[in-house]
């Protein structure tokens, strides 16, 4: 068994936890990584605040084991200024009714006062962890610490980990640009380590890793455990279209890219008539979160729809060593099993 400081200090059986990716990881995601021993995380900004309370109820209900919440707290979608939400409400005013239902799992970034909400949801659930995208508020890091709450960063730099540090969280993910959905421009080999040397808290690895190759690598870094995203897409507990989900699977290194066509950061995903139409318009791309709107429906219908042409279907470049589609317990166990192996393997071709 490999035991790491997130082992003990969450209590679970392996140094896995599933990314809290947005629509992708709900309730049923969550609840079978972490009874296989792993960390569920579920994608808290895809939810209404009703909603993220009824999703965060159905995962007490379905295990007794840690899990984590992951939250978007910049500033842009925390502020009360009237003046900051007027292109928000504009731009989505501005998109058909029947458009706007279709953009469930982005609307809680769209509306004035959903994210406040979802943080209230969030401290009364009080659950094992959070995990924070973008920012790290030291407000809500001190709410979290008076309700026992483990608080998590999700960063790209050494810059961003240290802010992160400064302000106090637990654990730090850093995550290299071989990630799905937002990330950076640094990679994994050369991030990791780079975190490690500059910050106190213990580190998790992302982006790249999707078996245990990965996982016994970042181990060797230093990392204490791995935060695996695109693997879990490739789940039959994972939310998405089955294309969505096959594409992942037969998917190569370049069909994928990074860009900010659909939400004005960079995001990898699938290449497709959309990415390409923006491609040289970067100027043209508004701030985030004002670009889903302009994305429209665009954002939704890859995971809804298994659009393949013009829908967002967010992915790491891990997609190239993806063959299958399991249920997210066995990717767990096969992950850690793998990795037990190798490191078996390696310290006993290693002599003093």
């Amino acid at each position: 068994m490999i035991t790491t400081t997130l082992t003990r200090r969450l209590g679970i059986a392996h140094p896995v936890v599933s990314a809290g990716m947005a629509r992708v990881a709900q309730a049923d995601l969550v609840v079978a990584v972490s009874e296989a021993g792993g960390m569920g995380c579920l994608g808290g900004v895809s939810f209404m605040p009703d909603q993220l309370r009824a999703e965060i109820e159905k995962i007490k209900a379905g295990t007794g084991n840690p899990f984590a919440v992951n939250l978007l707290l910049p500033d842009s979608l925390t502020t009360e200024d009237e003046a900051q939400w007027e292109p928000v409400r504009r731009l989505w005013s501005a998109l058909p009714e029947h458009d706007r239902a279709r953009l469930a799992g982005v609307e809680a970034l769209l509306t004035p006062g959903a994210v406040a909400r979802q943080v209230e949801v969030v401290m009364e659930a009080a659950p094992p962890a959070v995990v924070l995208t973008f920012a790290t508020p030291a407000w809500f890091i001190e709410e979290c610490r008076k309700r026992g709450i483990l608080v998590f960063a999700l960063v790209g730099s050494v810059g961003k980990a240290v802010e992160a540090s400064r302000a106090g969280v637990d654990f730090i993910v850093a995550q290299g640009s071989e990630g799905g959905g937002h990330t950076g421009y640094a990679s994994t080999l050369a991030l990791v380590p780079g975190v490690i040397d500059a910050v106190e808290q213990p580190v998790l690895a992302a982006g790249g890793i999707a078996d245990g190759r990965g996982l016994a690598a970042v181990l060797s870094l230093g990392a204490v455990g791995a935060w695996v995203g695109t693997r879990f897409i490739a789940s039959t507990e994972s939310y998405g279209h089955d294309a969505f989900k096959q594409r992942v699977v037969s998917g190569k290194l370049n069909q994928v890219t990074l860009t900010r066509a659909y939400t004005g950061k960079p995001l990898r995903t699938f290449r497709n008539a959309w990415t390409d139409q923006w491609e040289s318009r970067a100027g043209d791309i508004a701030a985030f979160p004002q670009q889903y709107a302009v994305a429209g429906t665009r954002v939704e219908t890859g995971y809804q729809e298994g659009d393949l042409d013009w829908g967002m279907m967010p992915a790491g470049q891990s997609v190239q060593i993806i063959d299958e589609i399991l249920p997210a317990g066995d990717i767990v166990r096969g992950m850690v099993a793998e990795a037990e192996e190798i490191i078996s393997r390696l310290h006993g071709t290693v002599s003093g």
